[in-house]
């Protein structure tokens, strides 16, 4: 705030003023973040400048997961793949930059993670998922990040404590594979950070959310993901993810 003082003369038009101007910014709700500047001049009339801040436009967004494979009754999908995510980012589409600027999408997973079967039936049309409905700056982009939580056993000396009160996958483990009958097998990743569906991998090659809309994304565990068997007894997996879009939709549903 700038305060250029009136002449004592011009002294109740100046206070007159300022007194109009602080109802007036009462009335049309500025918060605390805005620009106030007062010239009162010699003859006594006032000028401003005042600017409120304008929210950006956001939509809903919901991510359901599971796999691409269609089991049948003859060939039931037995094997399960649970994974932990910590996060999940989408990059904006920004006209010749090479370098991502990943936007967060659901916030909340930094502190809650969430384990998801990647190998679970697919989900009905706009269906909010394991991740409930988030509200997202209205946008498009072009890739998805998943951010993963590693298992600590596989990946960190120092114990830690569990980002998961319960798992499927059995203490301390929070991404494994768990074959027909058998006791789960860890698994380890190319990086064992994150995972980046990239834009040929998504339908139409992006994520388009307008304002005040709903939007559902399916991510699908391709079939043809590679599995080896890497350092520590654990699995390596090199997934390739598929991912649909579903456009007007209710966060109700």
């Amino acid at each position: 705030m700038r305060l250029n003082l009136p002449p004592a003369g011009a002294a109740k038009a100046y206070q007159l003023g300022l007194f109009a101007i602080l109802v007036s910014c009462a009335s049309v709700g500025c918060g605390g973040d805005y620009c106030l500047i007062i010239n009162s001049n010699p003859g006594g009339t006032v000028n401003t400048n005042l600017s409120c801040p304008t929210a950006k436009p956001t939509g809903n967004l919901a991510f359901t997961f599971g796999s691409s494979f269609t089991p049948s009754e003859s060939a039931p999908l037995r094997t399960h793949v649970f994974v932990t995510l910590r996060g999940i980012d989408a990059s904006a589409a920004m006209l010749g930059s090479e370098v991502p600027v990943w936007q967060e999408l659901v916030p909340r997973l930094s502190d809650r993670p969430v384990q998801v079967d990647l190998t679970a039936p697919a989900a009905r049309s706009c269906e909010s998922g394991p991740l409930g409905w988030a509200a997202v700056p209205a946008g498009v982009y072009r890739e998805l990040r998943l951010r993963l939580a590693p298992n600590p056993s596989l990946f960190r000396a120092e114990a830690t404590a569990p980002p998961l009160e319960e798992s499927a996958c059995g203490v301390n483990l929070f991404d494994c594979l768990i074959p027909p009958n058998a006791t789960a097998q860890p698994l380890t990743w190319d990086d064992p950070s994150e995972v980046v569906i990239a834009p040929e991998r998504i339908q139409d090659g992006l994520i388009r959310v307008l304002p005040e809309t709903s939007v559902q994304v399916s991510v699908a565990l391709d079939p043809r993901s590679s599995l080896t068997l890497a350092a520590d007894h654990a699995l390596r997996l090199t997934p390739l993810f598929s991912a649909s879009v579903q456009s007007e939709c209710s966060p109700s549903e």
